[in-house]
């Protein structure tokens, strides 16, 4: 029918947006062009004809559907809205920012079609990568709309982005009291508190999130990932698997769902999802070390050390393998093929530094340094430090904002790894030197022990070489240095087999005194322990870091 009235013309445009709501493509275009046929410039017809158009596959006449609705209604909210994410799926960025602009120019300040304006104009500077943008924005639509949670969440996503995680965290918690229905405030809320080592924080959030969406990948990936990180490893499982059954592809899960099958003693299942990914994935082999691990945990030595030939052969990172190896050849008393591996006097180096250019003496420098660590706000007890016992650790030292003592601290181990390369040129016949790193990335903590305080025996799988510095020690360490007793508490031991392996029997190990100054570099897969002070009650102080591989 041709409209001959407003009711008329009301009735097409209500039929036609209840048939585009049912997917009926062509009832809505053809009631929209009846009325367009008689009112060419009839905004609501444009827009409804222009999401017809976009829902076709057919963006660029939407698009200019859309802006025609806008030329004659500029106070068009839900076509501006709609025009700006069209705009930014086709990439054009600056036109999605001018559209919202524009239509809110026209908006009454203080409005309701204001605060929506402010607020799609903040996330619209997030999704364009400029969250600084769109916090003024965003500020706005929260002073207008105090009680919607949409606009505290992206708040929230803006200030986690722009690196303020207090912030974030207090926007996320806003959204979430105010009733958000979005599963991505908890997730993001469970991703802050990640980051601040607030583990039961964190899984509940992220198992909020995932209550609220059962396809929410990260989120299950995320509370097997916290689970395990705090040695929960039966509790880790279950969430992995989720994880991988919605993403398949996801390596990261199905590592860290291997490492976990493979401490609660699941060797057969792990290793079949090792095979079946692998077989598909030429580019996994690393996931053979991991392997390796799963049959060392089993007691089968032999099957580990044909898992981790399988990842050497494939010249993947071979840290992993070369610990499991080595424990493995222990294990079955091949004692000079592990020697080969652990070549204590060849690989480890010491070095007592000096006096860093602007201090007076290493003593001076050593305090500036403890104290730089004892202030840092992330120094503190936390189960993800899973081969700590009674001691404290810090997050990464090495952020990009370290000053002072900490960046000396980094010279100094890059000009000892220099070193240490030079005096380890490529060596084919040695796995470790075969084809070393041509750079590294370089990350740092701070260790503070208490009596008794101690690393398990483990290894740094990501790296190529770690190491440790020594700036604070307790008497009864200094004093075996000084020759006055035969105790070796505080020292590092280097030779076992990762704790939650153990040896059958007992290794070669090489025993390394520490002294205040000192740094010590090695091989990430040599097994170390420290041997905990028990006599008294002075902390020790270590600092500890990783080279790895820039292109890993």
């Amino acid at each position: 029918m041709k409209p001959k009235s407003t009711d008329d013309v009301a009735h097409l445009l209500e039929r036609a947006a209840k048939a585009f709501r049912a997917g009926n493509l062509s009832r809505a275009e053809s009631d929209a062009e009846k009325v367009l046929k008689s009112l060419p410039d009839h905004p609501e017809a444009l827009y409804c004809l222009g999401l017809v158009r976009h829902r076709q596959g057919r963006p660029p006449q939407a698009i200019e559907y859309l802006r025609r609705a806008m030329t004659k209604h500029p106070g068009f909210i839900p076509c501006a809205v709609t025009l700006s994410k069209m705009l930014l799926e086709a990439g054009d960025g600056d036109g999605a920012v001018r559209t919202l602009s524009e239509a809110r120019a026209h908006a009454a300040p203080g409005s309701p079609d204001f605060a929506n304006l402010s607020y799609e104009l903040g996330r619209t500077h997030i999704i364009l990568g400029n969250p600084s943008a769109g916090l003024e924005d965003l500020a706005q639509a929260a002073e207008l709309a105090p009680e919607a949670p949409p606009v505290y969440g992206t708040l929230g996503v803006a200030y986690q982005l722009m690196g303020d995680m207090e912030s974030a965290r207090a926007a996320y918690e806003t959204a979430v009291e105010l009733g958000s229905q979005d599963p991505e405030d908890y997730f993001n809320l469970g991703t802050v508190h990640m980051n601040d080592r607030r583990q039961p924080e964190a899984i509940a959030m992220f198992t909020k999130a995932a209550e609220m969406n059962p396809n929410h990948q990260r989120a299950f990936a995320n509370i097997g990932l916290l689970h395990g990180r705090a040695t929960e490893y039966a509790e880790a499982i279950e969430p992995l698997r989720r994880a991988l059954v919605l993403d398949p592809e996801d390596a990261e899960t199905l590592n860290e769902l291997v490492y976990a099958m493979g401490v609660e003693g699941m060797a057969e299942e792990a290793t079949q999802l090792v095979e079946r990914y692998t077989a598909t994935h030429p580019g996994a082999d690393h996931l053979h070390g991991q392997a390796a691990f799963v049959w060392m945990k089993a007691g089968e030595p032999e099957k580990a050390i044909a898992a981790a030939d399988r990842a050497l052969d494939a010249g993947v990172h071979p840290i992993p393998a070369l610990a499991m190896k080595s424990a493995a050849l222990n294990d079955l008393g091949r004692a000079a093929e592990a020697e080969k591996l652990l070549d204590f006097d060849r690989l480890i180096k010491t070095k007592v530094h000096a006096a860093p250019a602007g201090y007076h003496s290493m003593k001076s420098f050593n305090n500036d340094l403890v104290q730089y660590l004892l202030d840092n706000p992330s120094l503190g007890y936390s189960k993800n430090n899973r081969s700590m016992e009674k001691g404290r650790g810090t997050l990464e030292l090495f952020d990009g904002n370290e000053t002072g003592p900490a960046l000396i601290l980094k010279q100094m181990i890059m000009e000892m790894a220099k070193e240490y390369m030079d005096e380890h040129p490529m060596d084919t016949a040695h796995p470790f030197l075969a084809s070393p790193p041509k750079s590294f990335d370089i990350g740092c903590w701070g260790n503070v022990y208490d009596r008794d305080g101690r690393q398990l025996v483990h290894i740094h799988p990501t790296a190529w070489l770690s190491g440790v510095y020594y700036p604070f020690l307790p008497a009864s360490v200094k004093d075996a240095a000084k020759g006055q007793t035969n105790n070796v508490e505080g020292w590092i031991e280097f030779g076992r087999a990762f704790h939650l392996i153990g040896d059958r029997t007992e290794p070669k190990v090489r025993l390394v005194r520490p002294e205040e100054g000192m740094m010590v570099m090695f091989p990430s897969y040599f097994g170390h322990q420290t041997i905990p002070v028990t006599s008294s009650d002075e902390q020790r102080v270590s600092i500890a870091f990783d080279l790895e591989p820039a292109d890993l």
